[in-house]
């Protein structure tokens, strides 16, 4: 009884949405389907629906729940997130996020989703249990060091942004060992080919002299120029603190 129903059903909804499409139709169609185990054609439906009705909240969760039984994370938390983000108390968006986040097994998220969802539903045990599961799994020894051990990465990596001028105050702080990028090697290769001609008739010793004061400033203002200085407002340390 229960399959010719939902054969009925359907088939109503197949004719209504030929005849007299709407989002609320689409929405019954394509969560039809999808609990039908036609996924592919649900997921057609609910596509085509978002074209013509843009951010429809229904449509967006069912085909959020087709890519997640198609095992399309990364998809389903796409739909969810677009949900989320203009619903943030939604309930089948928060949960299917945690639940989603706990199988990818990125725990603190799964936690504040978690979290999210039993403030708005405190009476689900299941989740709370999840909950508890994920707290447990983050707290663990081998997960603390993994990620410690991201958070240094992130952390050596955003240290100094890698531009020339930076490589030149780290070099003249003693930080780096080379002293110009490629392209001032390059520049100085140049340099170098000049004064093998001898044509300017500079001495040696100048060149030498001229070169160590660039490479050691007596001042970070140096590595500015009288516009930026001027922007800034930079002005040489006078050794008194304000």
């Amino acid at each position: 009884m229960t399959d010719k129903l939902s054969k009925h059903e359907l088939e109503k909804l197949e004719s209504d949405w030929i005849s007299k499409p709407s989002a609320v139709i689409c929405a019954r169609l394509a969560e039809t389907l999808r609990q039908t185990g036609k996924l592919d054609e649900s997921r057609e439906v609910a596509d085509t629906g978002l074209r013509r009705w843009k951010n429809n909240t229904a449509i967006t969760i069912i085909l959020g729940k087709c890519y997640r039984d198609s095992g399309l994370l990364e998809k389903a938390m796409d739909s969810f997130a677009a949900v989320h983000q203009t619903q943030p108390q939604n309930l089948v968006a928060l949960l299917n996020l945690a639940e989603i986040h706990f199988k990818k097994e990125n725990w603190s998220k799964s936690i504040s989703y978690y979290e999210e969802y039993l403030f708005e539903c405190p009476g689900d045990e299941e989740a709370t249990d999840k909950l508890e599961e994920a707290r447990s799994w983050k707290n663990s020894p081998d997960q603390i060091s993994s990620e410690t051990e991201e958070e240094e990465l992130e952390h050596d990596a955003d240290a100094f942004p890698q531009t020339e001028r930076m490589n030149k105050v780290l070099e003249s702080q003693g930080i780096l060992k080379e002293a110009f990028s490629e392209s001032e090697d390059e520049d100085e290769d140049e340099d170098d080919d000049e004064d093998d001609d001898d044509s300017d008739g500079y001495a040696p010793e100048e060149e030498e002299e001229s070169h160590i004061a660039e490479a050691s400033p007596d001042s970070l203002l140096a590595f500015f120029s009288e516009q930026e200085r001027k922007d800034l407002n930079l002005k040489p340390y006078d050794g008194e603190d304000e």
